[in-house]
């Protein structure tokens, strides 16, 4: 009668490696726009539309990320893997372990401390131990290595094609992912392992993510839409939660960064009202005297909020900006001063370049932003580098990491100010992480006891 409840009829063994793929592919875009809903709030490109929202740095348990992690990405990368192994398809299997890092990635800079090693247990531990943020990093750059290796073998008895829902079995594209991922997690290593990942970075962005054609992205339908849309649909039922935030708006409309309106705001942005000035919401305050909203009500949604939008993972641009960074910083540029090397500034403006395309803005409006910015080499700042990506990273979960590498810091985040009244609990400080979900706190408890920590305290990674 109805069957055994307790099996998940998302992680049967007797699925095939391509029903499993884009299975997994699926959740993991999922978890990185349900990650990005919350994180952005906090790093202020959204703004919660009622004042005391979660833009006012409330606590968040990111409980969407967390079920898709443990009921849909982990147990079926870890049955492809095995499948892919028995059938000698090694193609198949290098994938999987490239989508499993990237997933365990967003999930500890989410949490922290993370089941993983005993998480996959087939309903028989409800209790599993977590595993530190040292150790999953450790676990997934491995991860990365080994993906690329088995997608550099010479034969796979199977091979992801068109279930491979973002590459089409192009396996190219996921070993230039997989270096691009590495580069990107080199660099949040930065504080515990120092300068000598430098040279480490550079060498993966030398074989990552080489035009816009190479992003890492979920492109949806018109039957199976882009979950942003259905946060922007909420504006046609008076249902809005979210909407545009007063800092990147304010980065974007000429006020705190240029003097230039960047040309992306308005195939992002629509302006309602009289005003010429596109207006965000300021954290904390709610949606009283913005003007910027998802769409229109009727034909014009905002870039990123489109019915067959893509949830942009990992793109070119990013790598880009990664590029930046790093040659800023090999060449002794400090958060005060500028660096010696010429490199930088062809990846930073190529990196601006690269959204701005994606989006749409013509190649004349490019050169004038371009031109207009003026940023030489030798004028190039931290600053610079971090707003600029922040802006081209919109609604992407690793713009709450880099925020958090430089500590919030409004130097670097020109004028990013605290919200306005305040969530009291993370004491006046910026807060650094999500809550462990109360499905996990209710089961596990003394375990999630064990990890806990306060939501102003400073990740492993970050300190």
């Amino acid at each position: 009668m109805g069957g055994d409840t307790n099996i998940d009829p998302t992680r049967t063994n007797d699925a095939s490696l391509n029903t499993l793929l884009p299975t997994v592919i699926f959740y993991t875009g999922q978890s990185a726009q349900s990650n990005a809903y919350v994180a952005s709030q906090y790093v202020q490109q959204l703004g919660s539309v009622s004042a005391g929202g979660t833009d006012a740095l409330f606590r968040n348990e990111f409980a969407s990320q967390w079920v898709n992690l443990y009921l849909n990405v982990i147990p079926n990368c870890n049955i492809i893997i095995k499948k892919a192994q028995a059938s000698n398809s090694p193609y198949y299997s290098g994938v999987a372990k490239i989508l499993l890092a990237y997933n365990l990635s967003i999930a500890t800079t989410t949490w922290e401390n993370i089941p993983y090693k005993e998480a996959d247990n087939n309903l028989t531990n409800f209790s599993p131990k977590y595993d530190s943020q040292e150790s999953i990093y450790a676990a997934a750059l491995n991860l990365l290595n080994e993906g690329i290796g088995e997608l550099g073998q010479a034969a796979s008895l199977f091979s992801p094609a068109t279930d491979d829902v973002v590459y089409k079995g192009d396996k190219t594209k996921w070993i230039k992912l997989a270096n691009t991922l590495r580069a990107r997690y080199l660099l949040h290593l930065l504080k515990k392992q120092g300068t000598g990942n430098l040279a480490q970075i550079k060498e993966a962005l030398s074989k990552g993510l080489s035009s816009n054609a190479d992003d890492f992205q979920l492109i949806y339908t018109e039957r199976n839409f882009n979950p942003w849309h259905s946060v922007a649909l909420a504006n046609n039922t008076g249902n809005l939660s979210v909407t545009f935030g007063g800092h990147w708006i304010n980065y974007l409309n000429g006020t705190q960064y240029s003097d230039m309106v960047d040309p992306r705001l308005p195939l992002m942005a629509f302006k309602t009202g009289t005003n010429p000035q596109y207006i965000g919401v300021v954290a904390g305050k709610g949606s009283t005297g913005s003007n910027t909203v998802f769409n229109d009500r009727t034909s014009f949604y905002g870039w990123f909020c489109r019915v067959d939008a893509p949830v942009q993972m990992v793109t070119y641009s990013e790598a880009k900006f990664i590029e930046a960074e790093t040659q800023f910083l090999t060449g002794g540029g400090t958060k005060t001063s500028v660096g010696t090397s010429a490199d930088v500034q062809a990846a930073f403006t190529e990196g601006i370049r690269a959204n701005m395309q994606k989006i749409g803005v013509s190649a004349a409006n490019i050169t004038t932003y371009l031109n207009g910015l003026s940023k030489t080499a030798d004028k190039l700042t931290l600053s610079d580098i971090m707003v600029e990506k922040y802006k081209s990273l919109f609604v992407n979960p690793e713009v709450w990491v880099d925020v958090r590498r430089y500590d919030s810091d409004p130097t670097i985040y020109k004028n990013l100010t605290f919200p306005e009244t305040p969530n009291v609990d993370v004491k006046g400080a910026w807060i650094t992480r999500g809550v462990y979900p109360t499905s996990e706190t209710s089961r596990n408890s003394e375990v999630t006891k064990a990890n806990f920590k306060d939501l102003n305290q400073k990740m492993w990674i970050f300190q």
